[in-house]
């Protein structure tokens, strides 16, 4: 079932005990429930626009750019600035594109069929710019399991370089008389919630280590977070704590988080394999829940380099995670 909203189209997914709702606008997932239970906080998606990016897919950067500006290869570039009290450039360049549906398997309106599909792609062209003079082509894809819950799947390829015909017209950094491959990391921005206040759930994340940050939430130095109010290897009660950091030292292969708490002491659980995770206590949503942002690149890789992927011409990159509801 679609229909058009301030958000873009609409698409509802359903399987077995498990029902979610995707947004165009941003490719954004709008609500995920098991037996109507919300997995992640929800938004009235034809009433009002997320709160602090709620559920939105994070192209062809994560988290911020340091003063909205970056230096790739020997090359300046500015960014605009999204975020007036940090003055960075948050979150990438497709939050509020409008993505296309382009799949829906299982919604084939066959007589006493289900109407919901159980999975939908979504695609979008992404054209060069001053800010980033790389054409990126980018699909989603959810999928719903009525036993494994939600699979999300972001696969860009990089279609091409603009270069620079002129002094003062920015292009791509030119290498052995080629344009230089695209800078790239990707994430996404769902709050876990078990709808109680934050401060009453357990939260467990396997990270070793932290990366804190300046007043202007640019990284200032990693630590290691044994015997700190970081450390959530063992899972905690979150309290009164608050975080809006990135943490890394996680498992190699597939790394869980999970959230505790609520009707059943019941956990949503999100696993990822990347190397970094942003975890914020949501003080702008009232602490309902806790963002988990899993994240290829750490915040300011624009700058730094650091877990950067370079991305060829020709060349695509996948990255998936998934969530789901313990008993």
């Amino acid at each position: 079932m679609n229909h058009p909203s301030l958000n873009g189209e609409l698409i509802d997914l359903r399987a077995g005990d498990y029902e979610a709702r995707i947004a165009a606008s941003g490719a954004t997932l709008v609500h995920l429930r098991r037996q109507g239970r919300d997995l992640v906080i929800p938004f009235d998606a034809d009433a009002c626009l997320p709160g602090a990016w709620q559920g939105k897919t994070l192209v062809p950067w994560p988290n911020r750019i340091a003063e909205s500006r970056y230096t790739y290869r020997g090359v300046d570039y500015l960014v605009p600035c999204n975020e007036p009290e940090t003055g960075a450039a948050l979150h990438g360049l497709v939050g509020w594109a409008n993505f296309a549906v382009v799949d829906e398997p299982g919604a084939d309106g066959a007589a006493g069929a289900d109407p919901f599909p159980a999975a939908v792609t979504l695609a979008l062209s992404v054209p060069a710019s001053y800010a980033y003079p790389w054409a990126l082509e980018i699909t989603v894809r959810y999928a719903l399991d009525a036993e494994a819950g939600l699979t999300v799947t972001t696969t860009s390829t990089c279609v091409g370089a603009a270069v620079s015909p002129a002094a003062g017209v920015v292009g791509a950094p030119i290498e052995d008389g080629a344009p230089a491959p695209a800078p790239y990391g990707v994430s996404c921005h769902p709050y876990l919630t078990r709808s109680v206040p934050l401060d009453e759930c357990v939260l467990q994340v396997p990270a070793d280590r932290i990366l804190d940050v300046d007043a202007h939430m640019a990284p200032a130095g990693e630590r290691d977070v044994t015997g700190t109010d970081s450390d959530w290897r063992a899972g905690r009660l979150v309290a009164d704590t608050a975080t809006d950091n990135a943490y890394t030292g996680l498992p190699a292969d597939d790394w869980q988080v999970r959230l505790t708490g609520g009707e059943g002491d019941r956990s949503v659980v999100m696993s990822a394999a990347v190397p970094w995770v942003q975890v914020y206590s949501a003080e702008h949503l009232g602490r309902r829940g806790v963002a988990v942002e899993p994240m290829t690149c750490p915040p300011n890789a624009f700058n730094t380099g650091q877990d950067l992927i370079a991305l060829a011409i020709g060349q695509s990159h996948s990255f998936s995670w998934r969530m789901w509801e313990e008993d």
